[in-house]
This record gives structure tokens, C-alpha cells and sequence, in this order.
């Protein structure tokens, strides 16, 4: 069932074994799908060639689940950070409502770098 990729864990499933600890969400999804095709192989319930069909499926799925993850991730840093200077700047163009904090105000509602300083905000 060999598809010139294996998954760090792959032996494991292959001998039914249960699930590791410590297996991100999109690794424990692959894994148990893995370890059931591995079964129904093994049982002759599919063939070799449908195995391997099933387990390139099951790559592409994790990949694009690891991606999705990593994507979210990243979102939520990015927002996290629009919302800090978003904030500081509210407070500092309620203290001091100059035209140069409202820029900053918009730069990060924006999600811009503030006007005097380059690439604060970048992701």
C-alpha cells in the first residue's frame, strides 16, 4: 500500500495500534482513518490498489486540514494584533484627538502599520 509518502506515525496504525498522544486534531483525524484502511486491507475487505487510493485521499485531506489550521492560526495572530493597536490608538485619539492620531486610528482599523513606525501589523 506504499504511495512514496508515509505519515510519521504510519507504522502505528498500520499495526493497529491506538492513537498516539500528543497528535494535533487534523494528525489524529489521518491517523484513525489510516489505521481503519489499514484494517479493511488487511482483512481483504479492499484491495491493495484501494487501499492506496484511499490512503492519497487521506494525505490530501490532512494536508488541507494542517493548512486550514496553520491559516487560522496565523488569522488569529494578525487579529489579535489589529485589536492591540486598535486599541491603543482609540485611547490616544480620545486623550488627544490630533489629525496625526486619527491616522493612526485608521492605519489600524485598517490593519496598517501606525504612520511612524513601518510594519507593526504585518501577519
Amino acid at each position: 500500500m506504499s504511495t512514496g509518502f508515509s505519515f510519521p506515525w504510519e507504522k502505528a496504525a498500520m499495526r493497529g495500534e491506538e492513537l498516539p498522544d500528543g497528535l494535533s486534531l487534523p494528525d489524529q483525524m489521518a491517523y484513525t482513518a489510516l489505521r481503519n484502511t489499514y484494517r479493511a486491507y488487511y482483512d481483504k475487505t479492499i484491495s491493495r490498489d484501494a487501499a492506496a487510493a484511499e490512503k492519497q485521499r487521506i494525505r490530501l485531506a490532512w494536508e488541507r486540514a494542517v493548512s486550514r489550521v496553520a491559516f487560522d492560526q496565523r488569522l488569529t495572530t494578525y487579529h489579535v494584533k489589529v485589536i492591540r493597536e486598535t486599541e491603543a490608538a482609540k485611547n490616544a485619539f480620545r486623550k488627544d484627538p490630533t489629525p496625526a492620531n486619527a491616522l493612526r486610528l485608521c492605519n489600524a482599523m485598517d490593519g496598517l502599520p501606525p504612520p511612524d513606525t513601518e510594519g507593526s501589523l504585518t501577519p
